[in-house]
């Protein structure tokens, strides 16, 4: 894999204009007196991601003209929310390794990984607290709340369906609910801050589900083959996958009885043209997302190119 492939589609430049402080500010919400959640918390925070969230809050912010002051809170807010969602989703998925060292639960236990995501779900609404303009302190504290929300809704349909049986449209529900607000809150947050009309604003939402949709697509086909993650958790823990989906389809009801009662045996079943399928989707996805762009102001389009490029290129890396 190229290092630098994601800086070859890097957002625009006010992405990264106060990352440094951010990311300062943010560690700093990792120091805790308590020695037990300080280890679980620095363990986790060792696991360096891009900083998606993050940089998609700043870029939106500074290019729609709003204060330093609460867009720089408002990234740190939405990096802490996705924290807190990756230490409980490998709780409810039983993914052993996270971005390629294992996972709290794994490592400290159970309750140690609860209680480090509710411990970041609380910290990010008292940063909240830190905005100096009141007004855009409610705005963003409603915006976090129904957030929350409809992530738990959303992992709360993951471990409620049977992997095995979950037709596409089911499926395409779950990835929309648990993966689209995490997309779409960052820049939602300052769309609303700028008081942008709600036509703009249900495109944005609009957009986030397409782009969901494709991501945890992506994810899907990352998890078979086993990038920075045990190969074929999916399959063996019971997750709802879309290859997974596709090759039942392909399969006789005897077939799709023994696999019942042995999952590991479609591990056999999928081929090549099963991901060149899934590319496909993910490609006719993202088509429909730029379809929708033309409904958002026109500086702002930028960032959710570079989304989409972004996923493009982990396509071709497969």
């Amino acid at each position: 894999m190229d290092k630098d492939y994601w800086n070859k589609y890097a957002m625009p430049p006010e992405a990264d204009q106060f990352l440094v402080e951010v990311k300062e500010e943010f560690a700093q919400s990792f120091e805790v007196k308590d020695k037990f959640l300080s280890g679980w918390l620095k363990h986790h925070n060792e696991t360096k991601g891009k900083w998606i969230r993050a940089r998609l809050a700043l870029a939106t912010g500074g290019l729609l003209g709003l204060s330093y002051q609460t867009t720089t809170k408002w990234a740190i807010v939405c990096e802490l929310i996705h924290s807190a969602s990756l230490l409980h989703d490998d709780i409810c998925d039983q993914d052993t390794m996270r971005r390629g060292k294992t996972a709290v639960w794994k490592e400290f236990g159970v309750p140690a990984a609860i209680c480090s995501g509710d411990y970041l779900i609380a910290e990010s609404f008292r940063k909240l607290t830190e905005i100096e303009q009141g007004w855009h302190q409610n705005i963003l504290l409603k915006l976090l709340s129904n957030s929350v929300k409809a992530i738990v809704f959303g992992q709360s349909l993951d471990v409620s369906y049977e992997h095995l049986t979950i037709n596409k449209e089911q499926y395409k529900d779950i990835a929309i609910e648990k993966t689209s607000p995490l997309i779409s809150m960052p820049m939602m947050g300052m769309f609303r801050c700028k008081e942008l009309s709600d036509l703009e604003c249900d495109a944005l939402e609009e957009i986030s589900k397409e782009f969901g949709y494709a991501y945890q697509c992506l994810n899907d086909m990352e998890n078979l083959y086993g990038k920075e993650q045990e190969a074929y958790t999916d399959l063996t823990k019971g997750h709802p996958n879309i290859i997974v989906i596709n090759v039942l389809n392909e399969q006789s009801e005897d077939i799709n009885s023994q696999i019942k009662k042995n999952p590991s045996k479609l591990i056999k079943l999928i081929e090549k043209k099963h991901y060149l399928n899934c590319i496909k989707e993910i490609k006719n996805t993202l088509n429909e997302a730029e379809k929708i762009m033309h409904r958002l102001p026109i500086i702002i389009r930028p960032i959710l190119e570079s989304l989409k490029n972004e996923m493009l290129m982990r396509i071709k890396i497969i």
